[in-house]
């Protein structure tokens, strides 16, 4: 278009040039210097005829207005042209204003050169014919000299000018002469057989008006402004580079790893400080205090030198000999490699000084208290131990379990009182505190009619379940991920309001199979399949609803005249007839992106093609294109969703088709609206066998384990009766009736369920209930024990009253973990993102209702359960009974409970005592006989829990954690966001190939819109100025500021600046004598009056504004404003909003989609005007600008509900907050383990971790609360090893074990989404809740004193 435009152009410029008669030519006429030597040299009145003519300058011509006045007022007085000529010249440029009009200083110098070879009274000095034929005495040929600053300066004020999306004219002409040739010699210009340009400093020179003062930036890059801060910004980026050793680490890293040295060293020199002074036994290595001193001083020095030398050091001194090899510091020092290998091995050195200090300390203090074991008396009080946490005396690290403990690693014990039974008191029961009382009369009640009591649940899960008629899932994205109250959501609500729902869209990416046969698509052979193609699709129809439903009732019409499908066929009209009768493709195609605007390179329904959207896999040249691009649009109502779907479920057949013909020329890729849903649907019920098989495995697994099979009984026949598959496989339907209560109570409160609830919700209810079905069961079979009369008898326990016993010992450890989580979850609605509200609400009620189910109706089971082993009746079969006498083999023979202590020091099964956390029993003269420990039970009991109080084990734990809780921290900061489609969809879907060549060949990225809502009067010129981007608008206007952001391709389509020029070309607006526009009528006048500043009136500005939008293109005017019609909500002659249409860059990452979203956002807050910029992705991606807040939110909220709890029913500050620090680091870990393993953070991983703080709960409070509970007379290592024993095995059986099998079968899913999610996140989470748990909680209580802030005593006296 635009070159048709110029050839036009050029005939009016040689019309104007030579209107004189010329009877003779000087083929060797040399030029003159410019300005020196006046005269004429041709004339002519007709383009394709131009005489040449010598004569002086014509005097006192009056020329035409808006001509050469404002280039060269002095054409008045003196020239070589006359008025008819200038007005020639008016139309002339009229027409010019429709290619450079953008950039008015390009248009000015483009004027000036154009009165000038047509006025100038110097124009034989410049203009010199060199051919004529000498019969017609027609110039053939024609120098033109310029001046160099004249060509390079017009070359540089248009370099950068672009019309309705072809290319730059200095993308086109890279050089000032290419320039000249290319848009004013042959064959653009036909007057001439060759317009030779040459650049002399004797030719035409005037004054250039640079484009910096009247263009704007996108159209000029000198007159853009310095781009603005983004420092503010926060944009993400994969790596925070620093250079260590030539090689990019974080800069967090750095300092991470140093300040993990100086803790270590620290530690190390705290802890050999400590033993040194205050070593209990006085040994002669450090009788001497100035020794002492001596050995202090020395290690201090090492640890100070150790910490400072790298930063006293400076690299002056280092380099001197200049090596390559460099290590740079933050502060700007350069190291020399060698030096910086010398300090890290100092620093090894460091440590290992310290650590053999502390480690022979150790060894010494161990060898001493062994000797003088052998001889000192074992200190006894009147309770039969020292009553307090003597072994202060040494660091708490390091210190090793005080003189008493020292007898239970080994030793004899001399006084058998040391651990007697103790004394019976009272002839009832006594209770620590009020809620363990609560718990005993709960458990008699409920087990006194467990039948009723099981019925009551049963009917009241049914009740609440009838709410499950009213659960809604909820699908729409956008309602699960973005709050209603989102800017987000208002911004996409106001754009459908005024333009409509952004549309629907599918996509075929289509490459050649044969890439050594068409190394590019532009092959007619390729275009002729892409046209078929496209046509067959576009015929295709369906029936809907007994409707038939075509491509024309459903497309995108942004012209009214018919479907917009974008391919790059749209440049021969999709025309197979028009396809044929072009010779060159190539040359073809580089016509039309040099005229988009030209009708014949356009779409049938006038709009224009932009190479970026129809093409892929091109750098410079579009024509090297390796892809076709072709997106079908479709209207998005909300009433004509379901007939879409009903279309893009035909058209996805047909491309299916296409692409499993082996006889076509493409491999296909695809996408269409409804794939995502489909593929995510399909992936759901893919899924269902690997879930099924996972629920199975840890089902199976719960039912067995919860059997009493060690030791193996002596009779084969007792392996029935002692199984409890049957109250396994109960306590899996009280987890699942937990689950119906919450979806009942949610679903009458109107709370929608999500497929993550449905995925998420079931596990962790399941391991929640699960630990504590295990922690009931192990509690209830160390309670209920045999006894034995003095004569021999045998006297059986009662069931309800042991199960009594056993929720008053555990019933508060079960209330206070399931209240922790519940709250926790609860806490964590409060967050604004939909998805992870709806699940802390499922998840709070479930796990609140699984806990009074398992105190209640479990409870009643387990009685149940009991009475049937009693009665020696088969599992599952309870009618069927062996009668093979009584079940004296799953008890042991008449063993003493006592062995006075066992080899760990502590009482061997002190539960058997019925001393249950305070309750004593009546004196009764019978001897319980212990049940022998499981094998979970021993192993905790004789080898962890010693091996964990070793007090170089609790250095080595501390120390491990530290380091992990160190490296934790410096990768959650770099933890990705984002939820990449391909890990959502299936491994084997099609759509898998579709994004990874979207990925690869797409040249755009999705479309944006620059919406203003602010009623703004566009008349107003002040208001103009802050949205376009012509001559005279504002450097940093709206469209300006965008078109040089980051993430934003340059180029925005912009109705206003096409309309303001549409006001400026007489040619496109006509109107009858009352205003009335009018088309073709040749008695009509032009619209328009242009005032001083180029713009319409106000009046005039609103009044032809619908003609502009209701006018097609033309090539009298090709800015016609017919693509426009959705791009103004106009009524009653007011502008209510308008949108400014662009392309974001290719967005191949999830960073980069959410660094797009930062950079608008930035812009539109840092704008004067009302404005928002929408796209459909932002809505997706909104959730991440927060997600880091949301999940912060969440953790601390959930933190704040554990330690409320916690400090509720443990009645002690201190342990409270040790197990909430234990949950928090945690946490922390989960977040650096996520980055090594891939795990972005997004709405899924938010809600695991949420999930993964419940988990962490139940690992940590049982512990925490056996350990509160433990016997008064205990030290702290006691207390610990006594919580480990009692709770080690049922957590380990009733989550890691549990679990561990579960997760593991989902990592053999076929759905990356399991694998990612739920496989990895939840195997870290089970691992490291359990290290946490049973690991660093265990130090940490044994090395702090938990009596400090204890509330139990004020409990007690006011029980």
């Amino acid at each position: 278009m635009i070159k048709k435009l110029l050839i036009l152009l050029y005939y009016f410029f040689i019309i104007q040039i030579l209107l004189f008669n010329s009877e003779n030519v000087v083929n060797s006429q040399q030029p003159f210097p410019y300005n020196t030597t006046k005269g004429c040299s041709m004339y002519g009145v007709n383009s394709s005829f131009v005489e040449e003519k010598d004569f002086d300058p014509l005097s006192n011509q009056h020329i035409s207005k808006h001509t050469c006045q404002f280039t060269h007022p002095e054409y008045s007085e003196l020239s070589c042209c006359n008025y008819d000529q200038t007005k020639i010249l008016k139309v002339n440029m009229e027409i010019a204003q429709t290619i450079f009009g953008r950039c008015q200083s390009c248009m000015i110098n483009i004027y000036s050169l154009w009165c000038a070879s047509s006025c100038s009274p110097y124009q034989r000095s410049f203009m010199v014919p060199t051919k004529v034929d000498n019969k017609t005495e027609q110039i053939l040929e024609i120098d033109f000299y310029l001046h160099p600053h004249f060509a390079v300066g017009l070359y540089n004020s248009c370099k950068d000018v672009q019309t309705s999306g072809s290319p730059k004219f200095g993308e086109m002409y890279k050089t000032p002469m290419d320039f000249f040739k290319g848009l004013f010699s042959p064959p653009n210009n036909p007057t001439f057989q060759a317009l030779n340009w040459i650049f002399d400093e004797k030719g035409y020179d005037a004054e250039i008006l640079p484009c910096s003062e009247r263009c704007s930036c996108d159209q000029c890059s000198d007159a853009c402004i310095p781009p603005p801060s983004y420092k503010d910004l926060g944009l993400l980026n994969s790596t925070i580079p620093q250079s260590h050793l030539n090689i990019e680490i974080p800069y967090v890293t750095v300092w991470i790893v140093w300040i993990f040295l100086l803790f270590l060293l620290s530690l190390l020199l705290g802890s050999t400080a400590w033993l040194i002074f205050k070593y209990v036994i006085k040994n002669n290595y450090f009788s001497n205090r100035s020794f002492k001193i001596i050995v202090i001083s020395i290690l201090s020095l090492i640890f100070i030198s150790t910490i400072l030398i790298p930063f006293l050091s400076t690299g002056d001194v280092l380099l001197h000999d200049q090596t390559s090899c460099l290590w740079e510091m933050e502060n700007g020092n350069q190291w020399n490699c060698t030096f910086a290998l010398g300090i890290a091995l100092y620093v090894i050195f460091s440590l290992l000084i310290l650590s053999i200090v502390i480690i022979a300390c150790i060894i010494i203090d161990k060898n001493k208290r062994l000797q003088n074991n052998n001889r000192l008396p074992l200190p006894i009080n009147n309770r039969g131990i020292n009553n307090s946490d003597s072994d202060s005396d040494l660091s708490p690290v390091i210190r090793s379990n005080n003189i008493q403990e020292d007898y239970d690693n080994g030793s004899s014990i001399r006084d058998n009182n040391y651990f007697r039974e103790p004394r019976i008191q009272d002839e009832q029961f006594k209770f620590s505190n009020f809620i363990q009382k609560f718990f005993y009369w709960y458990g008699i009640k409920v087990t006194s009619k467990p039948i009723l009591v099981l019925i009551l649940c049963l009917v009241f899960t049914a009740c609440i379940g009838i709410g499950i008629m009213k659960l809604r899932i909820e699908e729409d994205p956008v309602k699960l991920w973005v709050s209603p109250q989102s800017r987000s959501a208002q911004e996409k609500a106001f754009f459908d309001e005024n333009f409509g729902p952004f549309y629907r869209v599918q996509q075929m990416i289509i490459t050649p199979k044969d890439t050594k046969k068409y190394p590019s698509v532009l092959y007619k052979d390729l275009l002729t399949e892409l046209i078929t193609m496209e046509l067959e699709l576009m015929s295709l129809s369906t029936v809907y609803k007994g409707k038939n439903v075509t491509l024309d009732t459903l497309c995108f019409e942004p012209t009214k005249k018919g479907c917009l499908v974008e391919s790059v066929s749209a440049y021969w009209q999709r025309s197979l007839k028009v396809l044929e009768t072009t010779t060159n493709i190539t040359d073809y195609f580089i016509n039309c992106q040099s005229n988009p605007l030209l009708p014949s390179c356009m779409d049938t329904i006038g709009t224009p093609v932009l190479p970026k959207v129809v093409l892929g896999g091109w750098k410079e040249e579009a024509y090297q294109a390796k892809a076709f691009v072709v997106t079908f649009l479709l209207n998005n109502p909300n009433s004509m969703v379901d007939t879409a779907m009903a279309w893009e479920n035909v058209w996805i057949a047909k491309v299916q088709e296409y692409t499993q013909n082996k006889t076509s020329l493409f491999y296909i890729t695809y996408n269409a609206q409804r794939s995502v849903q489909d593929e995510l649907s399909r992936e759901s019920e893919a899924d269902i066998p690997t879930i099924i098989i996972s629920y199975s495995v840890m089902f199976l697994y719960i039912s067995l384990a919860l059997g009493s099979y060690y030791p193996f009984p002596r009779r084969f026949s007792s392996f029935f009766v002692r199984s409890r598959f049957a109250l396994g496989l109960s306590g899996i339907v009280i987890v699942a009736c937990s689950i119906i209560i919450s979806v009942g109570i949610c679903s009458i409160l109107n709370i929608h369920a999500t497929l993550i609830i449905s995925e998420v919700i079931p596990f962790l209810v399941l391991a929640i209930g699960v630990d504590n079905i295990f922690i009931i069961v192990n509690t209830f079979e160390s309670i209920h024990i045999t006894r034995y009369s003095p004569s021999g008898q045998q006297i059986n326990p009662i069931p309800e009253e042991s199960l009594a016993k056993t929720l008053s010992q555990v019933g508060p450890s079960i209330a206070l973990a399931s209240l922790s989580e519940s709250l926790a979850f609860l806490l964590g609605s409060l967050t604004n993102m939909p998805a992870v509200q709806a699940f802390s609400f499922y998840a709070s009620i479930a796990v609140f209702f699984d806990f009074l189910l398992q105190i209640t109706a479990f409870s009643c089971l387990l009685v149940l359960d009991c009475k049937r082993t009693q009665s020696r009746r088969i599992d599952c079969f309870p009618c069927i009974r062996l009668n093979d006498t009584e079940n004296s083999d799953d008890e042991d023979e008449k063993k003493p409970l006592f062995n006075e202590e066992d080899e760990n020091g502590l009482l061997e099964d002190s539960d058997a005592l019925n001393v249950v956390d305070g309750i004593i029993p009546r004196n009764q003269q019978v001897k319980p006989i212990k049940k022998k420990s499981t094998l979970l039970q021993v192993l905790f009991k004789k080898y962890y829990a010693p091996f964990l109080m070793n007090p170089l084990v609790k250095l080595f734990v501390v120390i491990i954690f530290v380091a992990m809780l160190l490296t934790s921290i410096n990768y959650s900061y770099q933890i990705t966001l984002g939820l990449d489609q391909r890990i959502a969809l299936p491994r084997d879907s099609y759509l898998q190939g579709y994004f990874t060549q979207m990925n690869k060949y797409l040249e755009v990225g999705p479309p944006m819109y620059i919406v203003s809502r602010g009623g703004y009067d566009f008349s107003n010129v002040s208001v103009q100025n802050e949205f376009c981007t012509i001559g005279g608008c504002n450097n940093n206007s709206v469209v300006n500021l965008f078109n040089g952001a980051p993430y934003i391709t340059s180029g925005i389509s912009s109705w206003l600046d096409d309309y303001l020029s549409w006001t400026q070309i007489q040619s496109c607006c006509y109107a009858y004598e009352n205003g009335t526009f009018c088309n073709g009528d040749p008695s009509c006048k032009p619209c328009f009056s242009i005032n001083d500043n180029g713009r319409p009136s106000p009046d005039l500005f609103y009044k032809y504004l619908p003609d502009f939008i209701g006018s097609p293109n033309t090539d009298q005017c090709p800015l016609a404003g017919f693509a426009y019609t959705s791009d103004v909500n106009y009524k009653d002659g007011k502008i209510l909003a308008s949108r400014f249409d662009g392309y974001l860059t290719p967005l191949r990452t999830q960073n980069d989609f959410i660094n797009a979203l930062k950079t608008v956002r930035y812009i539109s807050d840092h704008s004067n005007m009302d404005i928002f910029s929408y796209s459909i992705v932002f809505t997706f991606f909104e959730q991440y600008l927060t997600i880091e807040q949301v999940a912060l939110k969440t953790i601390l909220l959930a933190l704040a509900g554990v330690f409320l709890v916690s400090l509720v029913l443990l009645m002690n500050v201190v342990v409270a907050l040790l197990v909430v620090i234990s949950v928090g680091l945690c946490v922390v870990n989960l977040l650096g383990v996520m980055t090594l393993w891939n795990i972005s953070l997004n709405a899924i991983s938010v809600v695991n971790i949420v999930m993964g703080i419940g988990i962490a709960i139940e690992f940590s409070v049982h512990i925490a609360f056996k350990y509160i509970k433990a016997p008064d007379h205990f030290s702290r290592n006691k207390r610990v090893r006594y919580s480990i024993s009692e709770m080690g095995s049922s957590i380990i059986n009733g989550i890691f074990f549990t679990k561990l099998l579960g997760v593991s079968v989902l990592g053999f899913s076929n759905s990356e989404i399991f694998v990612v999610y739920y496989f990895r996140q939840y195997m870290a989470i089970i691992i490291l809740s359990a290290l946490h748990g049973l690991v660093l909680l265990p130090v940490l209580l044994s090395l702090i004193n938990h009596r400090i802030f204890s509330f139990n005593k004020f409990c007690k006296k006011n029980n």
